[in-house]
């Protein structure tokens, strides 16, 4: 049994360090572009650590000429004599001359060092986080309708920002480990090795609770960096809403529950704080320690007459200079393994399957787009389900022509017309536009040539121009103001104080629902495209201007296909041709006055809402 558990772990640990091994190849092709100046930049940390030794040992140097100089003191009267004399004067100015031209070599290698490494890792930091955002916007809505929009931003965010540190500080820590270690040892034993020995006691036990502490630190920063999250969502949620929480009266409720997240907070990071105090003060112990070893066995072997007293301030300075490097071993690989962590998180974004792309065999580049749209038998589930949201759809809607989408919520309406910009693909069956599969049209074309306006209003927050500009970044001014005429916007907007430089906010917190609507669809028709998807953007619209925005759309749109959903049958009156959609099927399909004749599905809904206008007007 136990040597079953044994080769289990094993062979866990190794597929571990394969994993490992696999990803650090596929970070390191990252370097590639870069590798001149990350070579560049670990020759100049080799040098200014070559530098940096130095140092004690002009020091040392120093002292010892000096004492040497203090022992003839008779032979110059006094310590005052004795620096300003000739001889003395001589050595103690060309030892501090070397002793500054060292220091500023080694501080230019090391800005040198940063000005290579770090700005490198920046470098690979902004190709990462490009190609993230490069993919995420190449995937299907799939993948965003089955992933949290927080664990998608923490992937272009937190996650790359973690795994620059494997570009810039674990690579620039190690090698500085690895060449400053060396030389100060080499030197150190070159003076004497028993001394060596004394000093280096205390290092390792300085790694390990350095490994400990910031493994520990580690841990406890992604449990303090996920109640952030929780806290910074919160507060976002707080803020979209607060019309609402203003309307039912419950801010003191939010403010509570706000309180408690952000108590939690403060909770977890005091433990973390007090971890972090008790850090630097055993580190400055364990410092202490080494180099009380060194004066103490130091002071010994002076009187010995083994070494000098120069000899002891030396040694000390090379532990100090040691402190720093040992200490970041483990805080290196503690970095390390969270910067392979976040790779991991990445890299599964980055290797997910784009499913809905241009075909490689695409020749639609250059084809003028007509407007006819066919379904055959089509049939569709969301990822994650077993029930078909959308079941044998056949349908064709000719170029050109005003088609009407009603029935009940949840029926499958925005579901249908999602399938048309390809934003999901169909399980079964198959979509045309002007004869030709879906999937064989370059996806840029397809996507420009329709204008959709989704049922839930989205609007950035910057002014109301760049809003309906959207589509169309080289818009002129006057092209703008046609748009939201047409929308039915612009008197509204010319009673804005700052016209369209108006900034409307987050999510368009400062306009009206309608206002919102309407700005949407003055964006999609400034697109001026083949097809017009609106999907109940009037909803939010009084009926006298529905008439006039619809009014200007089919004067306007004349000659583009045009589908609308609604709830609304003075909406979809007009149609050519108007489908009534039920659990995913199309139950009904007619003009206004084919369907009323029917007397079934869309005549009870038209019959409903005669009744409701009714008792308005009484």
């Amino acid at each position: 049994m136990n040597g079953n558990l044994n080769e289990a772990t094993q062979s866990f640990v190794f597929r571990k360090k394969q994993t490992d091994l696999n990803h650090l190849r596929k970070l390191n092709r990252y370097f590639s572009k870069y590798k001149g100046s990350v070579l560049l930049g670990m020759l100049f940390l080799t040098a200014s650590n070559f530098f940096l030794i130095w140092i004690p040992v002009l020091i040392r140097r120093t002292m010892d000429e000096v004492e040497m100089l203090g022992s003839s003191a008779e032979n110059y009267g006094s310590l005052f004599t004795i620096l300003f004399s000739s001889e003395a004067g001589a050595i103690l100015a060309f030892n501090s001359l070397l002793l500054i031209g060292t220091v500023i070599l080694y501080g230019v290698l090391l800005f040198a060092t940063r000005q290579t490494l770090i700005v490198s890792s920046r470098k690979v930091e902004f190709d990462i986080r490009n190609d993230v955002i490069d993919k995420l916007l190449r995937l299907p809505q799939r993948y965003f309708a089955s992933n949290r929009s927080g664990e998608i931003y923490i992937r272009t965010t937190e996650d790359v920002a973690r795994v620059r540190e494997y570009f810039g500080p674990v690579l620039m820590y190690t090698v500085n480990t690895i060449t400053r270690a060396g030389f100060i040892i080499v030197m150190m034993l070159i003076v004497n090795r028993e001394l060596t020995y004394w000093a280096l006691l205390p290092l390792p036990f300085l790694s390990a609770f350095a490994y400990w502490v910031s493994g520990f630190i580690n841990r406890y920063q992604l449990i303090i960096q996920e109640q952030y999250s929780k806290i910074a969502g919160k507060a976002q949620e707080t803020f979209s809403s607060i019309r609402l929480i203003k309307a039912f009266n419950r801010s003191e409720h939010e403010q509570a529950l706000f309180e408690k997240e952000s108590d939690e907070y403060r909770k977890k990071k005091l433990k973390l704080d007090l971890i972090e105090s008790l850090f630097h003060p055993t580190l400055n112990l364990l410092i202490g320690a080494s180099v009380l070893i060194v004066i103490w066995k130091g002071g010994v072997m002076v009187m010995d007459g083994v070494i000098t007293i120069g000899n002891i301030a030396e040694f000390v300075i090379y532990v100090a200079y040691l402190t720093w490097p040992v200490a970041s071993l483990g805080y290196t690989v503690n970095v390390l393994q969270k910067s392979l962590a976040s790779w991991e998180r990445i890299d599964s974004l980055l290797t997910q399957p784009v499913d809905i792309e241009t075909a490689a065999d695409s020749d639609t580049v250059t084809r003028s787009v007509k407007g006819e749209i066919e379904f055959r038998n089509v049939g569709f589930k969301y990822p994650g389900s077993d029930e078909y949201a959308l079941k044998g759809i056949s349908l064709n809607i000719a170029p050109g022509s005003n088609v009407a989408l009603v029935g009940r919520t949840g029926s499958g309406k925005t579901t249908l017309v999602n399938l048309i910009p390809r934003l999901f693909d169909p399980t079964e069956g198959e979509i045309l536009l002007d004869g030709i599969p879906l999937k064989q049209w370059n996806l840029e074309q397809l996507r420009s040539a329709i204008g959709y306006v989704p049922q839930e209003t989205f609007l950035f927050s910057s002014t109301i121009r760049e809003n309906i500009a959207f589509g169309r970044a080289d818009a002129k001014m006057d092209e703008v103001e046609k748009a939201a005429e047409q929308a039915r916007l612009l008197e509204n907007i010319l009673d804005f104080e700052k016209k369209f430089d108006t900034m409307v906010g987050e999510r368009g917190i400062t306009l009206s629902g309608g206002q919102k609507q309407r700005t949407a669809i003055a964006r999609a028709i400034l697109k001026e495209p083949e097809i017009v998807i609106l999907d109940d953007s009037l909803s939010a619209v009084d009926t006298k201007t529905e008439d006039e925005i619809l009014n200007h759309l089919k004067k306007n749109l004349s000659g583009k296909t045009a589908i609308i959903i609604s709830h609304r049958i003075s909406t979809v009156k007009n149609a050519d041709i108007i489908f009534y959609i039920q659990e995913g099927r199309i139950i009904e399909s007619g003009t206004h006055s084919e369907l009323i004749k029917k007397e079934e599905r869309y005549f009870d809904m038209y019959q409903k809402q005669m009744l409701e206008q009714e008792l308005q007007n009484i």
